[in-house]
């Protein structure tokens, strides 16, 4: 069995890796704000927390209950996917309040920071394989204005996958970690870039151009090619993958 956690799975790229990975050999560990009732009727083999990643704190506790959920005996990999993310404040960073920056951090940098410590936590002693995708973006090198906190955190994890990759790596009972850009894929965050009332930003207007000219992947194509990669041999400890169709 291998076993795969996976977060924000409530709608999205989140929601589609999910129902990718759904086997008979497959045991899935998903977490969001709000319960995607879809995915838990598809699959007897499934486990569903609903939980706000912004509750940092938290994130410990959580993934020792995972880990109870998990039978060693019979387990061939553990998989963490740190998906979910949010793209607001969408603003000039004057204008921005503190408590949406520090969810956008909570959310974008510093959850998938503790989920990745607890879970090498939890599996550095198992002889199996373990691997952690971090799904990044292009913003963390395309800056674009009204996106400084998101572009930061991204960055950010770009740079936590590569240092955490020298801290594993390559020996055989490693935790292989990789930070990869999926590519401009049609999601809510999209959605919410394009509808910005922000008036002193040309930003949205570059993100309705994109979808007028049909430049957007589908979250279904962008979630085979990820798990492909997941799963596959090019998965090399502390990449930083910028074009995932190469």
């Amino acid at each position: 069995m291998k076993y795969f956690i996976i977060t924000g799975t409530s709608r999205g790229l989140g929601e589609a890796m999910a129902f990718k990975l759904i086997s008979p050999e497959h045991h899935l560990i998903c977490f969001s704000r709000t319960k995607n009732n879809d995915l838990i009727a598809a699959s007897c083999h499934l486990d569903y927390y609903e939980f706000d990643l912004q509750n940092v704190n938290q994130i410990e506790a959580l993934m020792e209950q995972v880990f109870q959920k998990i039978n060693l005996t019979n387990a061939e990999g553990v998989y963490l996917i740190n998906n979910a993310a949010i793209i607001s404040p969408f603003s000039r960073i004057e204008q921005a309040n503190s408590q949406d920056l520090m969810d956008n951090l909570h959310v974008n940098l510093l959850a998938p920071i503790v989920l990745t410590s607890s879970f090498i936590r939890f599996t550095q002693h198992l002889p199996l394989e373990k691997r952690i995708l971090n799904i990044s973006s292009a913003s963390a090198k395309q800056l674009l204005p009204g996106m400084s906190a998101y572009s930061a955190a991204k960055a950010g994890l770009d740079a936590f996958s590569s240092c955490v990759g020298l801290e594993q790596g390559v020996e055989s009972g490693a935790v292989k970690i990789v930070s990869v850009y999926p590519g401009m894929v049609d999601t809510s965050l999209q959605e919410q870039a394009r509808n910005t009332s922000n008036e002193a930003l040309a930003t949205p207007d570059i993100f309705k151009m994109v979808k007028d000219r049909g430049m957007l992947a589908s979250p279904t194509a962008t979630a085979d090619k990820l798990i492909g990669f997941l799963l596959g041999k090019s998965f090399h400890q502390g990449a930083v993958v910028e074009d995932l169709f190469l």
